[in-house]
């Protein structure tokens, strides 16, 4: 299972460099689709490439790749979510627009996902957590939040599914047959997901299902959605997107066997 962790290391990093050279071409951080405001383009190339030099560190596999990944998350945490969406969901109507505001919980899902890949480095060696986390149980707090954020965007995105099914419906590509139906399909596989994950007795084997599922939807929707329109900022976001996620849930099944252990 450890060569597992690291192919999902590999596959995250990838998908996270992408979107950092996605964020330097469209001159904002876009990581997770956060709302649009007048972003400095100085910062926003500064964040874009210390999480692109993070991602290859992660790739290396060094000392620093903890805290690579870290960093990662922490940059998404502060100047996508917090910084971006908050306000957003703050200024939101009802409970009912934060509740389908799916972009920011991709975010929270994005740092989230961050730290799952950070804590399977420090598990593996103790010398990589900073001497101030040390006083904490670091590699289990960073898998319970990972866990937290990855299952409710899975399950809010599961809804989403059925609250948007035309939507969903019509951005499968149309060689798939029977859309609709797997439209509510994949929502419930999303939603059973995100349930697996938190209840411990079927955890490890949600989180393999769930890479395998996003890495088919990454061969059989994103790969085809990018190659008939790759000039879409939204289909080359989703090719990146959905890899990266793939690789993180390979991560927290690769940890979860490994404590079974």
């Amino acid at each position: 299972m450890f060569k597992q962790i690291i192919y999902g290391r590999i596959i995250f990093a990838i998908g996270i460099a992408a979107l950092a050279v996605l964020s330097i071409v469209s001159k904002d951080f876009i990581f997770g689709r956060p709302p649009a405001i007048n972003t400095n383009e100085i910062l926003s190339y500064a964040l874009s490439i210390i999480i692109l030099i993070s991602a290859v560190i992660v790739i290396v596999n060094n000392n620093l790749s903890g805290i690579a990944s870290f960093t990662i998350a922490l940059l998404i945490l502060i100047f996508s979510f917090l910084i971006r969406n908050v306000p957003s969901l703050i200024k939101a109507p009802n409970f009912e627009a934060v509740l389908w505001s799916i972009n920011a919980w991709k975010t929270l899902a994005f740092f989230g996902g961050g730290l799952i890949v950070s804590a399977s480095f420090f598990q593996q060696s103790e010398n990589q957590i900073p001497q101030n986390f040390k006083k904490y149980n670091t590699v289990s707090l960073f898998i319970t939040i990972g866990i937290f954020t990855l299952a409710l965007f899975f399950i809010i995105s599961g809804f989403a599914h059925f609250k948007f099914l035309d939507f969903v419906t019509n951005f499968i590509p149309s060689y798939i047959p029977l859309r609709s139906f797997f439209a509510q399909f994949t929502g419930v596989c999303l939603i059973a997901g995100g349930v697996g994950i938190l209840i411990i007795q079927t955890r490890k084997w949600a989180a393999l299902l769930a890479a395998i599922m996003l890495s088919g939807w990454f061969i059989l929707l994103h790969i085809p959605r990018f190659i008939a329109n790759a000039s879409d900022a939204s289909d080359r976001m989703g090719l990146a997107e959905s890899f990266a996620f793939a690789g993180i849930f390979f991560v927290l099944a690769g940890i979860l066997e490994k404590r079974q252990k």
